[in-house]
């Protein structure tokens, strides 16, 4: 029987929703069958999941970047709220895809481009919707070992995976897959069939996937008859789910095979495996298209190879690269995975060999390369602040680059190569600022990392400190944790492993069921309400989440009373002006004292006046303040 759930009413409900339709799919997948639901329309259209989607997009850069309709997010930010609502959900009840632009990007290392293909804002909230609601019923069910494009994993944690593989089994022999164009390449119907496998029953919901998949391509085709457009928020998950038909074939002949015998753990039953079966061990590791099947002798990797090429040709009309797909000893040569290189060397250990992992060589020259051409373009005529602009925005490539690659053993012998070249050549667009060669750790920038180094870098003087380039050998190899199967985002436990694993503090739901429709009445008819768009709605409530449901005047709790968001500065540009750090969260009697320059307000306390008196003088325009 179908599953079916209440119309979401607040981001709360909707994301207890979302824990439950893990819940169940969990359960279900569990004892070997598969979860069926339905009504998962109502759950997408919701006016909460639309609110929840347009916040998601909006502090991606790609929000800025328009469709064929030339409209970015900021269009539907600064529109009345009821009409962004009502627009997407029309979009549900008759979904007709707008044709995608097509742009081409460059691959790294690589002299081809790829394809990128960027929906109209519209069809992205609509495919982000589709996404928050059926990520949960995927994840469920997912292989464990799958790390691309999904939550709470990332490239280091599948790199850890192949090296615990290795070193547990004592295997070197490494298929490196390779499927040719792969994401242009998938069969629509093959992909919907397994949607319906998987359990989304609703068929509206696949009749606009569908939709989605076959919409045409600005200047090249009415209807796209293959193929996940890159570039759309929901093709990555689509991806997962066509390629989970290719994890679940390799993982139930070996890594996931059901046994008549119940083992005590994996470890015993595939040492049964060897003993008593003609079984080819293999196991896989996967990071969207991008994968690895580790297994112990050369012709086992080559049964694995042919076996994969003719299931990957019949089954899912995708093709094996040949000349691509290798297969490696691994003590021998390095495999390259995920823009890191990987080799076993001989050392101490049980099987005699430890593993060794640097950053692939060819992308990290390019990186290199990159960032020496942004430093000889900084221009001649900078002031001293822009060149202390531009200092930072080297060092956050430089960074991006070492936080990347730090998972690696040996990164600091690589970045040694490049790390010198860089520091000269920043030195020589120093020389007309007349910048030094000064240690780290007396520069002011970058403290937390420059304080644990002495090593001279490339400086300039700012007033009383020094502002230096930072250098690519201020690295240290950090040990990736092997990815804990409980930790995901629908689960209090899940979701508690992740923040003790990160530090990262807890997104916390939308308080809209604390705003009441006379709060609505009021703001809507007060002397501000030509800026009362979308963005303010969704953003009060964020607001309300950081103030802690504390007053920013009196400081009392707002729970018993219904909060009243008031703009600091309602002068500035509509694009900030309700944005969340210029909103504030008060009670009624002090919104109307800020409000209401004439009011009395010798009833409050010496503290809560200072706050309204800065307010009210925030509320007046600046020109105005300085006559």
């Amino acid at each position: 029987m179908a599953q079916q759930f209440d119309y979401p009413k607040t981001e709360t409900q909707l994301r207890e929703i979302l824990d439950k339709l893990y819940q169940h799919s969990k359960e279900a997948y569990g004892v070997g069958n598969r979860p069926a639901f339905n009504g998962l329309l109502e759950i997408m259209s919701a006016e909460t999941t639309i609110v929840t989607a347009i916040h998601n997009i909006k502090s991606n850069r790609g929000s800025k970047t328009p469709g064929v309709d030339s409209k970015t997010m900021r269009n539907y930010l600064q529109r009345p709220f009821p009409r962004v609502v009502k627009e997407i959900q029309s979009a549900f009840k008759n979904f007709e895809p707008q044709k995608i632009r097509r742009v081409y990007i460059d691959k790294p290392g690589k002299a081809e481009k790829r394809p990128l293909g960027i929906p109209t804002i519209r069809d992205r909230i609509v495919q982000e919707c589709m996404r928050i609601v059926l990520e949960p019923i995927f994840e469920a069910q997912f292989f464990a070992h799958s790390y691309g494009f999904r939550p709470m994993r990332d490239a280091p944690t599948a790199m850890e995976r192949a090296k615990v593989l290795i070193h547990h089994t004592g295997y070197y022999w490494i298929i490196e897959g390779d499927i040719s164009k792969c994401f242009d390449r998938i069969d629509h119907a093959i992909l919907l069939k397994r949607l319906y496998h998987i359990g989304v029953r609703d068929r509206r919901v696949l009749q606009i996937i569908k939709a989605m998949l076959k919409a045409g391509i600005m200047d090249e085709c009415e209807v796209n008859e293959e193929g996940t457009p890159q570039g759309g928020l929901i093709s990555p998950l689509l991806a997962n789910v066509y390629l989970d038909i290719m994890d679940e074939w390799i993982t139930k002949q070996w890594e996931c095979k059901k046994t008549r015998t119940t083992y005590s753990t994996s470890g015993v039953k595939f040492h049964a495996l060897r003993k008593k079966s003609s079984l080819i061990p293999g196991y896989l590791v996967r990071y969207a298209d991008d994968f690895v099947i580790v297994t112990d002798t050369r012709t086992h990797a080559e049964d694995w190879k042919a076996r994969l090429q003719a299931f990957l040709q019949n089954k899912m009309k995708l093709t094996l690269s040949q000349e691509k797909t290798l297969i490696t000893d691994i003590r021998k040569n390095y495999i390259k995975f995920l823009g890191y290189e990987f080799k076993m060397v001989p050392g101490k250990s049980r099987q005699g060999y430890i593993s060794r992992t640097i950053p692939d060589r060819r992308r990290l020259k390019g990186k290199a390369e990159k960032i020496a051409e942004d430093i000889k373009r900084i221009p001649r005529n900078y002031s001293r602040e822009q060149i202390i602009g531009a200092i930072n925005r080297i060092n956050s490539q430089v960074r991006g680059i070492i936080q990347y690659y730090q998972c690696c053993t040996w990164v600091n012998i690589s970045m040694q190569k490049y790390s010198r070249w860089l520091q000269f050549t920043a030195k020589r667009r120093l020389k007309q600022y007349h910048g030094k060669w000064i240690p780290a750790n007396q520069t002011q920038n970058l403290p937390r990392i420059h304080q644990q180094y002495k090593k001279k870098i490339p400086s300039i003087k700012y007033r009383d400190i020094y502002v230096g380039f930072t250098a690519l050998t201020f690295c240290k190899w950090e040990r990736v944790p092997s990815k804990n199967q409980a930790e995901t985002p629908y689960t209090d436990a899940g979701r508690q492993l992740h923040f003790e694993r990160t530090k990262k503090k807890k997104i916390q739901a939308r308080l809209d069921e604390m705003y009441s429709e006379r709060t609505a009445q009021v703001i809507l008819h007060g002397k501000w309400n030509n800026l009362n768009n979308f963005e303010f709605v969704m953003n009060r409530a964020y607001a309300l989440n950081r103030d802690k449901l504390k007053c920013r005047v009196c400081g009392g709790w707002l729970i018993s009373n219904t909060p009243y968001a008031h703009r600091i500065n309602p002068n500035l540009p509509l694009d900030k002006v309700n944005r969340v750090d210029n909103l504030v969260s008060l009670h009624r009697k002090c919104f109307d004292a800020v409000n209401d320059p004439s009011q009395d307000i010798s009833q409050f306390d010496g503290k809560a006046q200072k706050k309204i008196i800065g307010y009210r003088e925030k509320l007046v325009p600046s020109h105005t303040r300085n006559k």
